[in-house]
This record gives structure tokens, sequence and C-alpha cells, in this order.
């Protein structure tokens, strides 16, 4: 078994504000309590809920090491532990939420420790990198409990995703053909992209101008959907309230717009009638539940394929992924490869 150094490099977020108070430090390697297990992280993923937890919109303490998913390897258990713990010291897992980032440490750092029921194994892959890897547990996780436990998607729904070309919206128009969706659209606000959702699987893709498209769907030539996932948020929600069929749901899960709140919400005016709106943010739970290893399987097999880019573990670099996301840039998931298998 590799010797556990006793200190490691982690991105600090110091105090909410702008990308430089990220700063690369040196800490102490954590020791895993009982019920944790310590992980040697590969790659982690980032996420538009670590720039707004950055920028002070979630409720935690600072200074905090944010980062809500990671891949890697079991580096230790704790001294409690059983002789025979159900996955070895080597295993490679992945994780995400569970209060990471947020309640406990996150997985901006070269270690993390997390509860071990919030662990999953890694399949044998044989074509996805360990930082290709690294862009799967939060998308997959969300991305599958949006369209199945929000949405509740049935065999031959109609669907829209409002922000398609999101990493989330791409994997959603990929996820709904397995799940026995008829007819699938994407949005985008740049006719360009059109392309990428259509390769993607969309039937469909309705370009997003000032955020109205309800009156294109209403004249489309399939009209108004079962279902559509919100990624976009509080700008575009009353205009996908009005994309909904009698009886149709829609389910917030983004807020890529950056807005929080919506202004002069009334319900019985902006929520059509018989329609139902609901949100989606998942947890442990629902991670433990999803069908892991078939869709890394799939995506190593290239069943689902999302653009990745990749960057190195270093303060500049992590800062100027948080800068891509404010400026709506980066095109593709971004993750930060910390170490080699």
């Amino acid at each position: 078994m590799e010797a556990l150094p006793s200190a490691m490099r982690a991105i600090v977020c110091a105090a909410p504000g702008p990308i430089s108070v990220l700063k690369m430090q040196e800490i102490p390697v954590p020791v895993p309590q009982p019920g944790q297990i310590l992980l040697k992280i590969l790659s982690f993923g980032i996420n538009r809920a670590e720039m707004y937890t950055r920028q002070g919109h979630s409720p935690i303490t600072f200074p905090r090491i944010i980062g809500i998913e990671c891949v890697g390897t079991i580096a230790a258990y704790p001294p409690s532990a059983s002789a025979s713990p159900p996955l070895p010291v080597g295993t490679r897992v992945a994780t995400c939420m569970g209060g990471l980032g947020r309640q406990i440490p996150g997985s901006y750092a070269e270690y993390v420790c997390v509860a071990q029921e919030n662990v999953r194994a890694l399949p044998p892959t044989q074509n996805l990198t360990a930082a290709q890897l690294g862009a799967l547990p939060e998308m997959l996780q969300t991305t599958w409990g949006g369209l199945t436990a929000g949405l509740g998607v049935r065999y031959g729904d109609s669907v829209l995703v409002r922000g398609a070309t999101s990493s989330i919206g791409l994997c959603a128009l990929q996820l709904l053909r397995r799940l026995g969706a008829s007819r699938i659209a994407g949005t985008t606000r740049k006719v360009e992209r059109a392309e990428v959702l259509r390769a993607a699987g969309a039937d469909e893709v309705f370009l997003d101008d000032g955020g109205t498209i309800a009156a294109q769907v209403a004249g489309s030539g399939g009209g108004r959907f079962d279902r559509v996932l919100e990624l976009v948020g509080t700008t575009t929600l009353r205009d996908s309230m009005r994309c909904l069929r009698t009886g149709g749901i829609c389910c917030m899960v983004g807020i890529q717009g950056g807005q929080w709140a919506m202004d002069g919400f009334e319900p019985m005016a902006d929520l059509p009638d018989r329609t139902k709106l609901c949100a989606y943010g998942g947890g442990p739970d629902d991670f433990r539940a999803m069908p892991w290893e078939e869709l890394v399987r799939e995506a190593d097999e290239g069943t689902i394929q999302i653009p990745v880019s990749v960057f190195k573990f270093e303060e500049a670099e992590v800062q100027k992924i948080h800068e891509l996301m404010e400026s709506g840039g980066g095109g593709a998931k971004m993750v930060v490869s910390v170490a080699e298998e």
C-alpha cells in the first residue's frame, strides 16, 4: 500500500468573492473518521454550483475547500474500520454531493474524506482516461435524476430540454432516447450550435431568441411537450411552462441564467392550467440508486458522448475555469486532472 503524505495541495476559497479568492495552499492530509474513507483524487469536474458557492450564494462557512464531485482511488479507511471492507484500498471510485464542498471539505484537492456510503466503484474502462471520468459523477447523477425522479419520463413522451448545449443538456438528449422518448427537442441561443444538438439526439432545435420560444413550439408540427427539462432557470421558466401540454410537467434542474428568483411570480397567471412545476437537486440516495455502472460503460463505449476540456491542477487554471463559467464560455464539461493512475 502506498504510504500517505502528511501534506497535500488544495484550492481553498478564502472568502466569498471574485476568482482571486481561490488560492492554492498546502494543508494536512485529512484523516478519515468513522463512516468515512480517504480518497486520493485523480480528477474532479467543476460545476456552476461551485461558482455560486464562491460568489457567496451557498450557506457555508469560509475558508472552505469547494468542489462537489471527483473520481479517485481509496487511499485509507479509519483505524476502526473492518479488516475486510467491501471496497479495498486502491479501488477506483466516484463520489458527488453528500455535503462535499459545503458541509465538509470538497474536491479541489489531492485528497478528500467522504462518507463510505457515498461512493460508487468505477467499472473497468477501455477508452476514457482518468481525467475524462472526472466529468461523469455529477453530470450523470443530475441528468438521470432530473429525467426520472424529477420529470418521470415515460415511453413515448415528448420532451424539451431548455438550455441543451450544456453538458447536462447534451447528456439529457442522449439519455432520453434510452428512456424511450418519442420526440426530443433542445434549445440554443446560437444557430451554429444546432447541429451539435442534432448530433446528440435532438429531433428538433428551437432558437432561443431572447428567452421566448413558446410561440415557436405551439406552431411547430408536434406542438407542445409532455415534459420540459429546465436548465436555464428562472429567466426562461415562465416561457418553458407555456411549452407544456395540459397535464405536462416542467422540472427545473439548473440556473444557467444566473437569476435565483422570479420577479413578480404569480402562480395562477404564470402556471398554465393543469400543468405541474417541480425542482430537482438530487443527493446521495439518488447517486446510489442510479444505474451508475451501465451509464459509465455507455460513456466508455461512446454511446454517451460529452465534450470535455481538461485543465491542470494549478491555481491559475482553476481560476481560469471560474472565469470561463462567469462569462458563459467553456463549451464543454471542464475537468481538472490531479494525478495519474
